[in-house]
């Protein structure tokens, strides 16, 4: 336990020093003498005490449950370090977390949305190099899958994947069955529009779909492996006029102005048979769980793969990796990655699929953890069987990109500007933030 301890501490003082560095320090010997000094006088107190580390974990308000309960079990696991769980608001987390990491904070470890937003502060130096750590650990990189190469293409790691997403479709068998429908083992998203179509009433009570509007109006042109940041990007142009289809020319899907007005309005029309399909992520299955239990909805829903534009593999969809990264002027890095590794490895696989969450980290006994928490064989194996494509690439004005999207697909999909002059101003507002 000692020697442990020692090792850990002095990590740390080599972290520090390293900070130091990048941020100009000139006095290089002054630094390695002041990192010894003060590190040696850490192992004092700290031998001298007992007194555990503590460190301090920034998440989002809709992770805190499944966060806390795996913190707490480490906690429990060992006896030298304590993690606090610090949640912060849903809405507001990615704004603050950047105040924070410019101004400084208590911050050991922070939770990241993205691959964009890590490519952010990784290129901004405000996270900790993970890539040695890793390589000393005990995780193994194989079980994240192929997502570690795409994460992390020229191998600097700065935080590790936590959990990770996959997007589905979610359909209502009574109102399939009622309109004499069968859901094939693979949609296009043209006989998808049909199908939705088939299952509108026409006057308000019944819609074929609902088509969130969480900026992912690129999501078609990612199943057909492009970003907003490539040379050619037609295939953000065919994905808008699929879902002008949708919301406007069959008038299938829950209007868009409505959708936006009420954030959770999908969840509610879906449980209650408004609405009879739904691309959604397996987070999904938690919600419809719950409210099942609570008695508040009866909806008989199964999932099928996400529909696929034409000529795509079948199975192919998108999903969002998120992570957990130390920040560059954590107290306690050393500490910090103990836990991370646990997190982010076994310890957090064995807790996030109680609640219908898929980790990053895969195993046999979470895949059964999944199986059993989501109680459907069909979902299970849509999920495990899809090809996920990230949403976004490691690029670190990604979301300046997606922002710029938004807006202008809006206004096409509102009706107030034509296709090629909404395409138009894009690229000439990417042209602006690419170059900047």
């Amino acid at each position: 336990m000692k020697s442990g301890r020692l090792l850990t501490l002095l990590m740390a003082a080599v972290l520090s020093v390293a900070a130091l560095a990048g941020c100009g320090d000139t006095s290089a010997q002054g630094v390695v003498e002041k990192a010894d000094t003060e590190a040696a006088e850490a192992v004092d107190t700290a031998e001298a005490t007992g007194e555990k580390v503590n460190l301090k974990y920034y998440i989002w308000s809709d992770t805190e449950s499944y966060t806390k309960e795996i913190a707490e079990n480490f906690n429990n696991s060992q006896d030298r370090i304590q993690v606090e769980v610090i949640s912060m608001p849903n809405e507001t987390y990615d704004d603050k977390l950047k105040v924070m990491l410019s101004a400084g904070s208590d911050a050991d470890l922070i939770n990241l949305r993205s691959l964009n937003l890590l490519s952010q502060f990784q290129k901004a130096g405000a996270l900790t190099e993970l890539t040695d750590m890793v390589k000393a650990g005990n995780l193994d990189v194989s079980k994240y899958g192929s997502m570690w190469d795409v994460c992390y293409p020229d191998g600097v790691v700065s935080a590790l994947p936590m959990r990770t997403s996959c997007w589905m479709l979610f359909y209502n068998v009574d109102l399939l069955e009622e309109a004499g429908l069968t859901m094939p083992e693979q949609l296009t998203w043209d006989e998808y529009a049909d199908m939705a179509k088939q299952l509108t009433s026409g006057d308000g009570t019944r819609y074929g779909g609902c088509f969130v509007d969480w900026k992912i109006y690129h999501a078609i042109a990612t199943q057909m492996g492009t970003y907003l940041n490539d040379d050619d990007i037609s295939n953000e142009k065919t994905g808008l006029e699929i879902l002008n289809r949708l919301f406007n020319e069959d008038q299938s899907h829950v209007p868009l102005a409505e959708v936006k007005a009420n954030d959770s309005q999908y969840l509610t029309d879906f449980e209650n048979g408004r609405v009879a399909m739904i691309p959604q992520g397996e987070w999904l299955f938690d919600m419809l769980k719950t409210d099942t239990e609570a008695g508040k909805t009866s909806v008989n829903w199964e999932v099928a793969p996400v529909p696929v534009p034409d000529g795509v593999e079948p199975g192919t969809t998108w999903g969002a990796t998120q992570f957990t990264a130390i920040p560059g002027d954590s107290k306690h890095p050393a500490e910090a990655y103990e836990f991370l590794e646990y997190l982010c490895g076994d310890g957090g696989g064995s807790v996030l699929p109680k609640y219908g969450i898929l980790p990053a980290y895969s195993s046999e006994a979470g895949e059964e953890s999944f199986k059993e928490s989501v109680g459907k064989d069909s979902a299970v194996e849509v999920v495990f069987n899809s090809k996920t494509l990230p949403e976004a690439p490691a690029y670190d004005k990604y979301n300046d990109l997606i922002d710029a999207f938004t807006e202008n697909a809006e206004l096409y999909l509102y009706g107030e500007k034509g296709i090629d002059e909404t395409m138009t101003n894009f690229e000439t507002q990417r042209e602006q933030i690419i170059s900047k």
